[in-house]
């Protein structure tokens, strides 16, 4: 599900028009992969000394213009003491101020008060473990930044440093406990790995009732570097299981600085041995692709924010390295390589198909938007000595030019301008000017061609009228240019073949005709004209053939209802009854109705607004007719459960569930005696 669309698409490098051979990146935007959470860093105030993130510093990383990284997450730790739990509520406070509705909060223990360094926590304490998680969570929610989700533990398997786990403790409390760790709202990320190691993941991803306790899957790629192979990257069993999963740590190198382009130097990390290798800034794109791509990674995390070799430069506190004085407090390479990514693949983006490898170190991936408007290709060469001239090809995109961000040695996110696109398609060369490295990231951001707009005309002689009844094949003509469609379709066959010759699917059924094979997202608009303001009740003549169907009405661009249920009327789609919608209050005028398909296979045949003779006889309000009133535990279509909201009406169950969620969509909610109510959250 998408929480913010915009029309964009992306690439990596700087770009120019070129002529001679090129290598070919195919974007194909009908083959979808996993939805991107966004990106992010950590903050640990206690390690940091307290200067984990200044509110200067979270504009930066959290912003998306110009001159900032574009990070929409913030990962905090779980502190053994209660007495900690306030050192990183500034820091939140401020990533959400910046990030706005894009940010996600969560956090990871290290140690608690049932386990520290290279101890195990004995399974009498898990109870209290699981209370002790959710204090947390509470104190987050009680300071105005609630958890989006919290982990088991961290790195059970580098434990001489933090609790230990093994892989049938974390089954066995996955199994036992993990649920109750949703108690505020909060989702569960399962113990996070520091080397990725499967054998912690797969018995609790073999037994179904143990991972519907997990809602995301978190692992660090220490263990792995630039020379790594794919397969550290790839995981079959998760990708089989369907299973969320987010990179939430790691750093590439951590001895020298966050600036450094390409240079030779000892280091290793962790689980890496010490040599004499080559540090590069790029080594974090090449990461950040290969999370994505090879392994489906949703989200992915950087260690801190503000360090030496991190995203935001720092003095070195351990008196190895000299940083110049003009570099700390800025934006590090690292922090611009990571902004390619991060500033333009906004949370709620699909992964795409693309030619993954169109040549020797160089490496490409696509996204888009929920409503197709933006694509976002990023082509990141590692090849410091040469060049790479390529051709993208994305058909279907409505792009009249890419404007062009280049990160390489001399530059840092750069805007380079426009570049014209003809039929889809561009050809640049990724050049990085006269430098001695031609290693660079380039992000291409799609820009709409203009067109002359054409007005929506009404179908037939005169506007609808209301009071009275409106025919659901009789949307607007469609015009041209923005705001002139007038339905969407999820493809453009007319299924039904009758009445009109586009892409709405039209057949025979109610008293004339219909509109069929309706799916989610689609929509229809009207140009009706009240003839007198009032408050009408709405009734829909429509049909189902199964349950959870669901349409939702909008006047001029707002909700008049909630998604408004269509009972399955009989086997197959062609008993059509009336259902009422509730009472719409509505200005004298013209105006847009909206009619949105919520709920899949929902046939309408007609809607009226008024009571067949006079039309404004009111009636009980939505809230009023969904009887709303208790506790509902608030579940995805696809039966995951988010939380629980306590609502006195409709309005503060859409907002309840709303926070739980995130992003936009439809959710499910459910009372204990069995009522379930439908809820688009937008």
């Amino acid at each position: 599900m998408f929480c913010r669309g915009f029309k964009r698409i992306v690439f990596t490098c700087g770009v120019f028009i070129t002529i001679g051979n090129a290598s070919t990146v195919d974007v194909k935007l009908d083959e979808e992969h996993q939805v991107i959470r966004g990106f992010g860093g950590m903050v640990h105030n206690q390690w940091q000394n307290g200067g984990g993130l200044s509110d200067a510093d979270a504009k930066l990383a959290f912003g998306t213009g110009e001159g900032t990284i574009g990070l929409n997450t913030l990962r905090i730790p779980v502190y053994a003491s209660s007495n900690d739990f306030n050192k990183e509520v500034a820091a939140a406070k401020s990533a959400k101020k910046y990030a706005g509705d894009d940010f996600i909060l969560y956090a990871t223990p290290w140690t608690s008060p049932y386990a520290g360094a290279n101890q195990h926590i004995r399974s009498s304490d898990y109870q209290k473990y699981v209370d002790h998680l959710n204090s947390f969570t509470a104190y987050m929610k009680n300071q105005g930044v609630p958890l989006y989700a919290i982990s088991i533990s961290n790195e059970p398997d580098w434990c001489g440093e933090w609790a230990c786990w093994s892989a049938d403790e974390i089954y066995n409390f996955t199994k036992g406990y993990a649920d109750q760790m949703r108690k505020n709202g909060t989702k569960v990320i399962s113990t996070e790995s520091f080397k990725y190691d499967k054998n912690l993941y797969n018995k609790v991803l073999n037994d179904p009732n143990a991972l519907k306790n997990w809602d995301i899957l978190g692992a660090h790629f220490y263990a792995s570097q630039a020379s790594t192979g794919d397969d550290f990257f790839a995981y079959k069993l998760a990708d089989q299981k369907g299973v969320e999963r987010w990179m939430t740590e790691h750093y590439t190198e951590s001895q020298g600085s966050g600036n450094y382009w390409r240079k030779y130097m000892k280091t290793g990390d962790q689980a890496n041995t010490a040599v004499y290798d080559t540090v590069r800034a790029m080594d974090l794109a090449y990461e950040i692709h290969r999370g994505l791509v090879i392994g489906n990674f949703n989200q992915y995390t950087w260690w801190y924010i503000r360090r030496c070799y991190g995203l935001i430069m720092d003095k070195d506190f351990g008196n190895k390295l000299q940083v110049p004085q003009n570099e700390i407090g800025k934006i590090s390479k690292r922090g611009y390589v990571m902004s390619q990514f991060a500033r333009f693949i906004r949370p709620g983006a699909i992964r795409v198909g693309a030619t993954a490898k169109p040549e020797a170190n160089l490496f490409a991936s696509a996204y888009k938007s929920a409503d197709g408007d933006s694509v976002i290709v990023v082509l990141v060469n590692r090849d410091y000595k040469n060049k790479k001239t390529v051709t993208v090809n994305v058909p279907g995109a409505k792009i009249g030019a890419f404007r062009m961000y280049t990160t390489s040695e001399a530059k840092n996110a750069k805007d380079e301008g426009e570049v014209e696109v003809k039929s889809g398609s561009v050809t640049i060369t990724m050049d990085a000017g006269d430098t001695e490295n031609k290693d660079c990231i380039v992000t291409l951001v799609g820009v709409n061609t203009p067109v002359k707009p054409v007005p929506r005309k009404t179908y037939g002689d005169k506007v609808a009228e209301i009071p009275g009844k409106i025919e659901a094949e009789n949307y607007d003509i469609p015009g041209v240019g923005e705001g002139n469609d007038s339905y969407m379709d999820k493809d453009s066959v007319n299924k039904g073949g009758e009445y009109r010759n586009d892409g709405v699917d039209i057949e025979k059924g109610g008293d004339n005709y219909a509109i069929g094979y309706t799916e989610a997202g689609e929509w229809l608009e009207y140009s009706v004209k009240v003839t007198k303001a009032g408050s009408y009740p709405l009734i829909v003549h429509a049909a189902s053939g199964r349950e959870g169907s669901s349409i939702q009405f909008a006047i001029d661009g707002k909700n008049v209802t909630e998604a408004v249920a269509v009972p399955k009327t009989g086997e197959g789609s062609s008993v059509f009854e009336d259902v009422n919608a509730g009472t719409v209050d509505l200005k004298e005028g013209e105006h847009i109705v909206r009619l949105t398909i919520v709920g899949d296979y929902a046939n309408v045949d007609w809607f009226r607004f008024g009571d067949a003779d006079e039309g404004t006889t009111a009636v009980s309000s939505l809230a009023q007719l969904a009887q709303v009133s208790g506790k509902y535990k608030v579940f995805d279509l696809n039966g995951g459960y988010i939380g629980m909201v306590e609502a006195s009406d409709m309005q503060s169950l859409r907002a309840g569930t709303a926070r739980l969620a995130k992003c936009g969509g439809i959710y499910l909610a459910k009372t204990s005696k069995g009522k379930t109510l439908k809820i688009d959250v937008k």
